[in-house]
């Protein structure tokens, strides 16, 4: 789920309609094992990198239907323990907190927090703090509070994390709410953003009273932050790993979330191509061009399909009668694009293949990991969401972190 940076470089605006925004997703019956047999790609089908000696530093994820089973398909789930930095024994652990390489930060809702967990607001000059988040699939609104976030045997201690919809500030401000439809994020619990570009430029509030007004000024050190940057270890990226995905897709799916690049035996990076951004852009966008265009784009595991604008110069890919918005071509359809490094440079060929959305649904209708579904909302980006993920390992580096690939911001496959 690509959030909408409040920089210069990524002002573009961005609407995903199925980025875990509630829409069900779909692929081929017909396809196989692992979908590619239509397609030559440079960028190999890999198994997911397996884990050494150590496994503090990983953690499972599910894609699976959610809290209640209505969650979007394609969406991959982690459990994650926040404790009262007050009282370190206070914990928490939190299931189906969706993880998305296209954000920064850990966010939860509020309903979903023990009563007496009792995190510790952040304050500025004696006020809280709040945040108005924007995805590309709707906003966001919450408290900035302190917490310490483990995962697997890893901890962030005392960072800012957002508390979605805390009733104990005021309501939404008009200019966060007019940004477009609040987002439920599809029923999960939370989302926790681990980005190349590890803290979120986000907008900021202050509140006192029965009001919050917007505050420009707020400390990098008090934004939230990815917290698998402010690990004392593993801390200078992640490895997202996923298996193949029958051709009939499944009811679920378990893969690992590495944290660390070269840090330890488990981590090395076996990436062998490496796509970084410029200087100005620091979220780990590459490009991608295809049907003579080229256009921003970014390996996300919180966009549940493959985000694009219908090509005009490739195979005609009809948009779906009974699913809108998704791709429905009469039969399985290669499309070419061509990868690079933003400003040019390692520059390398990939096909892949999308079905039809509509006959996937019906022939598969209780899957939740779908390959090689595609939708419309590119917008001007090019998506590559949860299906490119499926039979890889995705290597993503933060930002001016020192990595055996050079420094991020970078991702690699």
């Amino acid at each position: 789920m690509k959030k909408l940076l409040i920089i210069s470089t990524l002002a573009t605006s961005l609407t995903l309609t199925a980025c875990n925004s509630g829409g069900s997703t779909t692929s081929a019956a017909n396809n196989s094992a692992n979908n590619t047999s239509n397609a030559t790609e440079s960028i190999p089908k890999t198994t997911p990198a397996k884990n050494g000696s150590s496994t503090a530093n990983v953690v499972a994820i599910t894609v699976d239907g959610g809290p209640t089973g209505q969650s979007p398909n394609n969406t991959p789930f982690v459990s994650v323990t926040v404790c009262n930095v007050n009282n370190p024994s206070n914990c928490q652990t939190i299931d189906h907190i969706i993880l998305d390489t296209g954000s920064m930060g850990l966010r939860l809702f509020a309903n979903q927090l023990k009563s007496g967990l009792n995190l510790t607001n952040q304050t500025i000059n004696g006020q809280k703090t709040a945040e108005c988040t924007l995805f590309g699939s709707g906003y966001d609104w919450g408290s900035v509070a302190l917490a310490n976030v483990q995962l697997g045997g890893e901890t962030a201690t005392n960072i800012p994390i957002q508390i979605i919809n805390d009733p104990t500030i005021p309501a939404i401000p008009s200019d966060c709410s007019n940004q477009g439809a609040y987002n439920d994020l599809g029923g999960a619990k939370g989302i926790i953003g681990v980005n190349p570009l590890p803290y979120d430029n986000g907008s900021y509030y202050t509140c006192s009273g029965t009001s919050c007004s917007a505050n420009n000024n707020v400390a990098t050190n008090q934004q939230i932050v990815s917290p698998v940057y402010k690990f004392s270890s593993d801390n200078n990226g992640v490895i997202v790993s996923l298996p193949n995905v029958p051709s009939g897709g499944t009811t679920s799916l378990s893969g690992t979330l590495t944290f660390g690049i070269g840090t330890q035996s488990n981590n090395q990076l076996t990436a062998k191509n490496i796509f970084t951004s410029n200087g100005t852009e620091q979220d780990g966008s590459f490009t991608t061009t295809y049907s003579n265009g080229s256009y921003d784009s970014i390996f996300d595991t919180g966009s549940t399909e493959l985000f694009f604008d219908t090509p005009s110069n490739q195979p005609a890919l009809t948009v779906c009668s009974d699913n809108s918005g998704f791709y429905c071509p009469t039969s399985t359809t290669s499309i070419s694009t061509q990868l690079s490094s933003l400003g040019g440079g390692n520059s390398i060929n990939f096909d892949f293949s999308i079905i039809n959305f509509d006959n996937y649904i019906q022939a598969n209708p209780n899957s939740v990991a779908i390959p090689n579904a595609g939708a419309t909302g590119g917008q001007n980006f090019f998506i590559w969401g949860l299906p490119f993920f499926y039979g890889r390992s995705v290597f993503s580096a933060f930002s001016q972190a020192s990595t055996p690939g050079g420094n991020g911001p970078y991702f690699a496959v």
